[in-house]
Formats: C-alpha cells, sequence, structure tokens
C-alpha cells in the first residue's frame, strides 16, 4: 500500500469513529442535534474541586453550623430516651419473688435420735454420748441438717449429764463434732416435771412451813376425806395425785408418781427454769424440744374435769380410770401456758441479740386437734414456737379404705390451719408411736415426708426400714450384720432387744446397695436442695382414693410431680388432663429401679406401695 492510500485509510477510519450510531445524515453531529460526543460537559458533585480551606469556610457557614448541633443533640436526647425507657422497664416490669432466706432449721431435715437406742460406746447395753459422735459422718451421709437427741439431761439435775449417757465432756464433745461438720444440735429438754431425787423436791416435800424456800416449787393441795384433791388423772391412768406423809398433802404428777409436776405459779420456778434453758444454750445446744409443752400450767381452782362423751373405751381398764375418759380443759392447754412459752422465747432470744446462732424452739403437744396444736407458734400476735410439731401423719396407713384421699386430707388440714408465716413440718415415727416399718408403704412414707413443704422429722432407724420389736419402736439401731447389729460390743445384752432381720436390714448392707431403702432416703433428702423443694408452692396434682399425688413449683426452676399409690391394687392416671406436660424424667422411684426413665405422663402406672418423683 502506497503512502497515499495509507492516508485515505486512516481519514475514512476517523470519519466513521465520528459518524453516529444513529446513522443521522448530519455527520459529526449527535442524534438530538446537541454537541459532539468529546464536547458534552462532565456534571461535578456541589463541593467538587474545592479545597481544605474553601471546604472549612463553607463548612463554618450559619446553617451548616446549626444542622450539626441539631443533629448532635437529637441523637443524644434519643439516646437519653432509650436509657431512661430501659430504666422504666427494669422498674416497673413484673419480677418473681426474691427467694426468702432460709434459717439453719427451715432449710433441712431432722433425724430424731433416741439416745439410749443409737450406738453404744462403752460396752455396757446402753447407747451415750460419745456413740453418737462416733456416728457424726453418718447424718452428714444421711444429707439431714440437724440432729435432734432425746433428754440427755438428769431427772435430778437440770444441768447435768445423766451418767447413764456420758458426762459433760462427752456433751462439749459431741457439739464441737457435730458443729465441725455443719450440722447443728437440738436437745430435749421436759420443763413440766422433775425426778423425785431433784434437791428441789427433796427439800420441798420436807416441810411445808412458810420458811422452806422450795415449799411451793411442786404443785401441792390438801386431799379431801383422805383421797386426793379432785378427780384429776394421770396420762399413764389412775389418779395424778400422789401423797406424801412428810407434808401431809398430794402432790401432783400427771405422768408418773417418780415425775412430780413444776408449779409454773411460783416467779422463783420460772426463773430457775429460765437459767436451766440458758445453761445448754451456753454449752452450744442449737435448740430445744419442749416436751409435755401442754401440760405445764394447771387451773389453780383444781376443778374437777368433766367427762369425755367421745370416750367408748373401758374406763376402768386395768382397774385404773384412763385418762381419755375424762376432757381435760383444766390440765391441758391453759392460757397461762402459752404465756409461759413466750417467756421461754425470750430468753432464748437473748443468744440471738449477743451475735449468736438463733436458738430454735420446738414444741412438743401431741394433741389430736391441729388447731390447738397450731397456736403453740403464737399466742394474742406474740411469738411462742418456731415449730409446734404435727403428729398428724402419724394415723397414714397404707392400704384400707381411701388412703390417697385421707393422707392428702391430713396434709391439706395442716397446711389450712399453719398460722401465715410459720413453717410446717412432718412426723412419720418417733418413740411414743409405732413405726411405719419395713412393709410395703414404708419407702413410699419417707418418701412422702422428705418432700412435703417445711421441715422434716425423721426418725432413727426409719432410713433403713426398721420395724417395731414387740410393739417398741425404740430397739437399738442396726449398723451391721454382726453380733448386736454392730450397736454394742459382742456379747452384751441391749437394753431392750434386736429384731431378728439386723443381719439383712442395717446400715452396712444397705450401703452397698444402690437400691435399697438407706439408698432411696439419701436421694430424696438430696433432692430437697432443689428450689422447688426449699422455697416451691404445694398443690394437689390428682389425688384419688388410693394416689396421693401433688405438685412442687418454682419460678424459673425445674418443676415436680411426687405420686404415691397407698391403694391394695396397681392404679394407672392420666396427669396430662391435669394440666401436665406429656412426658417428664423419672427423678427418684421409691424402688430405685426406674430413676432417670423418659416417663410418658397420659398414662402413668403405679403399683401398691409405689412412689415416684418426675421432673419436667
Amino acid at each position: 500500500m502506497s503512502a497515499n492510500d495509507l492516508d485515505k485509510a486512516e481519514q475514512g477510519a476517523a470519519e466513521k469513529l465520528n459518524k453516529p450510531e444513529n446513522g443521522s445524515p448530519e455527520d459529526g453531529k449527535a442524534a438530538d442535534g446537541g454537541l459532539e460526543a468529546d464536547e458534552v460537559e462532565p456534571k461535578l458533585a456541589p463541593f467538587a474541586g474545592m479545597g481544605k480551606e474553601e471546604l472549612l469556610k463553607v463548612s463554618s457557614e450559619p446553617f451548616w453550623v446549626y444542622l450539626r448541633w441539631t443533629l448532635l443533640v437529637l441523637f443524644w436526647l434519643a439516646w437519653i430516651a432509650m436509657l431512661v425507657g430501659a430504666i422504666v422497664i427494669i422498674v416497673t416490669a413484673p419480677r418473681c419473688a426474691p427467694r426468702p432466706e432460709l434459717e439453719w432449721w427451715e432449710h433441712g431435715g431432722f433425724l430424731r435420735v433416741f439416745t439410749r437406742s443409737f450406738k453404744d460406746s462403752d460396752g455396757n447395753g446402753v447407747g451415750d454420748l460419745k456413740g453418737i459422735e462416733e456416728k457424726a459422718d453418718y447424718l452428714t451421709d444421711l444429707n439431714v441438717k440437724s440432729l435432734q437427741i432425746s433428754a440427755v439431761y438428769s431427772a435430778s439435775n437440770f444441768t447435768d449429764v445423766d451418767p447413764a449417757f456420758g458426762t459433760m465432756a462427752d456433751f462439749d464433745s459431741l457439739v464441737s463434732t457435730l458443729h465441725d461438720k455443719g450440722l447443728k444440735l437440738v436437745v430435749d429438754f421436759d420443763p413440766n416435771h422433775s425426778g423425785v431425787d431433784h434437791p428441789w423436791f427433796v427439800q420441798s416435800a420436807a416441810s411445808k412451813a412458810a420458811d422452806n424456800t422450795y415449799k411451793d416449787y411442786y404443785v401441792w393441795a390438801d386431799g379431801v376425806g383422805g383421797n386426793p384433791p379432785n378427780n384429776w388423772l394421770s396420762v399413764s391412768g389412775g389418779s395424778a395425785w400422789n401423797y406424801s406423809a412428810a407434808r401431809d398433802q398430794w402432790y401432783l404428777h400427771t405422768f408418773q408418781p417418780e415425775q412430780p409436776d413444776l408449779n409454773y405459779r411460783n416467779p422463783d420456778v420460772r426463773a430457775a427454769v429460765k437459767d436451766a434453758l440458758r445453761f445448754w444454750a451456753m454449752k452450744g445446744a442449737d435448740g430445744f424440744r419442749l416436751t409435755s409443752a401442754k401440760y405445764l400450767v394447771e387451773d389453780s381452782a383444781l376443778t374437777d374435769e368433766p367427762a369425755n362423751p367421745n370416750y367408748s373405751g373401758d374406763p376402768g381398764k386395768f382397774c385404773v380410770p384412763q385418762y381419755d375418759s375424762l376432757s381435760h380443759p383444766y390440765t391441758t392447754n391453759l392460757d397461762e401456758t402459752h404465756t409461759l412459752l413466750q417467756e421461754f422465747r425470750t430468753t432464748l432470744d437473748e443468744f440471738a441479740k449477743d451475735g449468736d446462732s438463733y436458738r430454735l424452739l420446738l414444741t412438743d403437744v401431741m394433741d389430736a386437734n391441729v388447731r390447738q396444736v397450731v397456736k403453740y407458734y403464737s399466742s394474742n400476735g406474740t411469738r411462742e414456737a418456731d415449730i409446734a410439731l404435727n403428729y398428724n401423719l402419724l394415723a397414714m396407713q397404707g392400704g384400707g379404705d381411701k388412703p390417697g384421699n385421707k393422707t392428702f386430707g391430713r396434709i391439706q388440714s395442716w397446711l389450712d390451719n399453719l398460722p401465715d408465716g410459720k413453717r410446717a413440718n412432718w412426723v412419720i415415727g418417733s418413740e411414743s408411736s409405732p413405726r411405719v416399718g419395713g412393709g410395703l408403704y414404708a419407702r413410699a412414707a419417707n418418701l412422702l415426708l422428705l418432700l412435703l413443704p417445711g421441715t422434716p422429722m425423721a426418725y432413727y432407724g426409719d432410713e433403713i426400714g426398721m420395724a417395731d420389736v414387740n410393739g417398741v419402736s425404740t430397739s437399738p439401731m442396726q449398723w451391721n450384720n454382726t453380733d448386736n447389729a454392730g450397736f454394742t460390743n459382742p456379747g452384751v445384752t441391749p437394753w431392750t432387744p434386736l429384731p431378728q432381720n439386723y443381719s439383712t436390714v442395717n446400715v452396712g448392707t444397705q450401703k452397698q446397695d444402690g437400691s435399697s431403702f438407706l439408698s432411696m432416703f439419701q436421694k430424696a433428702a438430696g433432692l430437697r436442695d432443689e428450689p422447688a423443694f426449699q422455697w416451691g408452692a404445694f398443690s394437689n396434682a390428682l389425688t384419688t382414693d388410693d394416689v396421693l399425688s401433688f405438685k412442687r413449683e418454682h419460678a424459673g426452676a425445674t418443676s415436680y410431680l411426687v405420686a404415691i399409690n397407698l391403694g391394695g391394687a396397681a392404679s394407672s392416671q392420666d396427669y396430662t388432663a391435669a394440666g401436665f406436660p406429656e412426658e417428664g424424667t423419672m427423678a427418684l422411684s421409691s424402688g430405685m429401679d426406674r430413676n432417670d426413665e423418659k416417663l410418658k405422663l397420659n398414662a402413668v402406672t403405679l403399683q401398691p406401695g409405689e412412689a415416684i418423683v418426675v421432673s419436667y
């Protein structure tokens, strides 16, 4: 190609590039008749090309300054409004009630020990203080928090240990050991009477002369025609009066003739007994179970008591008048008794004021009238007992007529009559009543005891299913399968007989068995640490003639269904119809054979005597 041809080609290419794409006849023009493509002016941002100084100059204009301050103020106002709104919501929104602070006696269960029968440390066949101390670790293993022991003071001296149980040094050592393990000690104290060999009584019986300081320390009265002063009866039967030739008068004994009643209308007696309480409190006792509480004060006019219209027995059984053949408005539950207990409560409060730990006061009233028993929590608005012992469940029986409904009725009766703010408690065994034993319903009864609202008072031996021996519930504790069940040394005769089944029913054997009565008791006691059982509400779940069931629930915590078949046949219930979920998890079964099992709650089948605890 010649140079001339190359020039022409370049010129043609240039013309083609400048030709409009729409093929306009006007070469080099835009389609709309505007400027040529290479002549279009670019659109620039308002402040494009400005230097720093020019931008600062513009931004300092009043409009932009005002705009910036306005936006800044609006931002902070919005932030403050959100903060205030959040605070208002937090303050005014409904909240879960705080969990109340529990006292030491509310947090865990008690084990009631009959001192004479728990453990013999010196081989004389009688349980003692050292024996209890030897078994302190057992108490912690049980998951109980407090030990309650029968009286260890001497009937002849309210401020000394009965030699049958050891020495004061033994008591001090027991207190120290229990406290080191985080356990509390509550001791029995019977303010109703002393022994006839107590110095007070010896001097009181010696003379009724005015200069005898102890003349009126006990309840004395003249006879009527050689007979007792009135018709009052002893709890054990026969007249409540015993004659003293030295005074030519009769003294009152609500119980045995060897147990003369103190006279609390004498201020010196009131002061002396308060000093005895102070003595044991200073020794380290964390509380007192006052026995015979309803008998403390009697009618000063010695009015005869009326016949009991509901008595159906033989009033002359065993050739002596029977206590229940009379009603007892003049010897029990007098207003003066409540006043006295208020004074005892005030005495124990002295220790809390000094920065010492709170001293618990329990009253043992043993009255079939629930309304009468709960009066011992307070009277006329004045505090008395922290716990008035509730024996309402002692009548609980498996089988029989409608045991489910009847047992729930006993539970609800106590809760309905319990004064506001007072602590419920439950007892299913004691030295003065038959044991629940190791029968078909024994596991269920103990599980019920431990999981009801309030404080459970377990009785030694019930945790392994011990039974009565010849109708006696104070047989020696069964520790192992060796001679004498480990209660005392081999070859020694225990103070009361052992049952024949101790070779299999004992602590040592059951410790090795994960499905044992003891294992179930320990696990049930451990469940009490769950919020639902510590603070949770109690309500009926689905109770029938045979099945007792209830729920324990606390906001924000796991809830539980407790179901017990007290009847004589298997029973199946649909708990979903009562508002429960479709499924739950078995937290505990009385046989220890269904733990952790997933359970459909629309068809829960329980065998006779079976009890379950289901979490959901």
